[in-house]
């Protein structure tokens, strides 16, 4: 799987924010506070900033609806409301309307032809983010606590790889079967999978140990999701609930 041969996109639209669900707010702060070392501040009464190592930046959001996904990535567009129109008319759907945060900027979420949430932010400045390698075999490391890469649930990953590629300039390559990597061109990057729609959207935080890191995770009040997984010559993989039962992803070195 190698992931430097994945075509950068244009660099215009990356993910520079994502939102974690977090019902269970204060476990969850304290979870990540502690474990991954990310610096947590109350933004609103249901949102909870994360400031991380590097990578797109982080929030915990309070009252997630039953269903809703584990994590939406936010992607980067000048012009929310004209960007909500352009997806919609590209055969996306509006799963919220375009409404405003203060200081913030405005927000917007839409769902593919796959029904996986995506959302849609502003004020940004395109290209001002270096593209994130995927920590695989000899990439460039990120340190410690770093959201590294993202999986995204397409039914179609052909289908996946036009939209984002046409709508919003990213790079695709299929990798492997029912995998498409994507490169947006700057921030994080990742792949669209088709095997598991009861994961629409997992971020994988970067440890130098998986094992341990697992360990670490069921002793704070998380639960793993089956057992880490070597891919020689390539990564260590691990997933866990954290404790507002949100699946999360671990990428570590291979040995």
């Amino acid at each position: 799987m190698d992931m430097s041969q994945v075509p950068q996109g244009t660099g215009q639209h990356p993910i520079p924010f994502i939102v974690i669900s977090a019902n269970e707010m204060a476990a969850s702060t304290k979870f990540y506070a502690e474990l991954f070392g990310w610096q947590m501040h109350a933004v609103t009464a249901e949102l909870t900033g994360a400031a991380t190592p590097a990578g797109p930046n982080v929030a915990l959001r309070l009252d997630i609806p039953e269903g809703f996904p584990s994590m939406v990535p936010y992607l980067g567009v000048p012009n929310v409301d004209a960007a909500l129109e352009q997806v919609v008319a590209a055969g996306a759907t509006v799963e919220r309307a375009a409404w405003d945060v203060p200081m913030s900027g405005r927000f917007a979420r839409f769902k593919d032809s796959s029904g996986t949430i995506y959302g849609l932010l502003n004020g940004f400045a395109p290209g001002a983010i270096p593209v994130l390698p995927v920590p695989f075999g000899d990439s460039p490391k990120p340190p410690a606590g770093t959201i590294c890469s993202l999986e995204m649930y397409a039914a179609n990953g052909k289908a996946a790889a036009q939209f984002f590629g046409e709508q919003f300039g990213w790079g695709t390559l299929e990798t492997m079967p029912q995998y498409v990597a994507f490169n947006p061109g700057a921030g994080v990057c990742g792949v669209f999978q088709s095997h598991t729609p009861s994961l629409p959207a997992v971020a994988y935080i970067y440890v130098e140990n998986v094992v341990a890191k697992i360990a670490e995770i069921e002793a704070a009040g998380g639960s793993r999701m089956g057992d880490p997984m070597p891919i020689p010559g390539v990564a260590t993989f691990g997933y866990f609930k954290d404790p507002s039962g949100s699946s999360m992803g671990l990428i570590g070195p291979a040995n």
